[in-house]
């Protein structure tokens, strides 16, 4: 969730005295840094996973001598990802002095799921084929996996090389049944337990009713898929 959501603007101000011989320790604050601060106020990621790049240079310092104002205006997109563009209003004395505009881009720590090893078109992903890293992104993927466990047990659709991202889109879930491999029929009235064997006529993942071949009666019946190669008989 975004902190401070009602923030919809970045105050940072400055008093300077025109008479003061007042030695600043540090430099008066400058737009990027009023840019990073309305970022990372608003943002919804945790502090130390996002970094800013800075597109444009600032043109000049802020102005000095008297109260100085700087007012970050959001852009319309708030994903805070990405290459985002800010305007920086600079008001001194209370009066508009003059309006910046700062490009950005905003990367995010994002976990992956990577291959460790040369995975071919079939492979049931193990623990052993795949890992997760965290690397700077500025976009985020909706085929990207977060998890392993988002990607263990399913069948590779295509190849990938040692390193190379595991994304949604290069898996398919394994069947618990498949079309010519035996599986166990199993009929349960409450009253009588019948468990017999059939050939499945089709594939199918959990829940599915599918086609299958009584070995015994020859017969087609529908069951409907229990588990790894078990079917129920529904009554």
């Amino acid at each position: 969730m975004k902190r401070a959501h009602f923030l919809t603007s970045v105050i940072i101000s400055l008093i300077f005295s025109a008479t003061s011989s007042f030695a600043f320790d540090t430099r008066p604050p400058q737009i990027q840094d009023a840019v990073r601060n309305y970022i990372e106020a608003n943002m919804p990621w945790p502090l130390g996973t996002a970094r800013v790049s800075f597109l444009s240079m600032e043109t000049e310092t802020v102005p000095q001598g008297k109260y100085v104002t700087m007012r970050v205006d959001p852009p319309g997109n708030e994903d805070f990802i990405g290459d985002m563009v800010f305007i920086v209003r600079i008001f001194r004395g209370g009066n508009f002095f003059r309006t910046e505009t700062v490009r950005t881009r905003i990367e995010v720590l994002h976990d992956m799921v990577i291959a460790t090893r040369t995975l071919t078109s079939g492979t049931v992903l193990k623990d052993r084929d795949i890992k997760t890293v965290r690397k700077w992104v500025h976009r985020i993927q909706p085929q990207t996996l977060s998890s392993p466990d988002m990607a263990r047990g399913r069948r590779m659709t295509g190849q990938a090389r040692p390193g190379m991202e595991i994304t949604a889109n290069m898996l398919k879930d394994v069947p618990l049944v498949q079309r010519g491999k035996i599986v166990k029929i199993i009929f349960d009235s409450g009253l009588m337990r019948i468990v017999t064997v059939g050939m499945p006529e089709e594939d199918g993942m959990a829940g599915a009713i599918i086609r299958v071949r009584n070995v015994t009666s020859n017969k087609i019946i529908y069951a409907r898929i229990l588990g790894d190669s078990l079917v129920g008989i529904d009554i």
